[in-house]
């Protein structure tokens, strides 16, 4: 096989794979209420949990 063809297969079989780290990570309420109360002021001081449970939606789950 072509040595190009085989990089770009590699190079998005590895953008897929950090995308679905992504997603599980930022399907985590948690860890998504933190990022909001670093990054948007109407959530500045906010304590973690709090945020979390406002946060609507089930979390993210892919199953391979």
């Amino acid at each position: 096989m072509d040595n190009e063809v085989v990089f770009a297969v590699d190079a998005t079989y590895q953008k897929a794979q950090y995308d679905a780290s992504a997603k599980r990570l930022l399907g985590q309420k948690i860890m998504l209420a933190h990022i909001l109360i670093r990054v948007v002021d109407e959530f500045k001081g906010m304590d973690a949990e709090t945020v979390a449970s406002l946060i609507e939606g089930e979390r993210y789950c892919h199953r391979q």
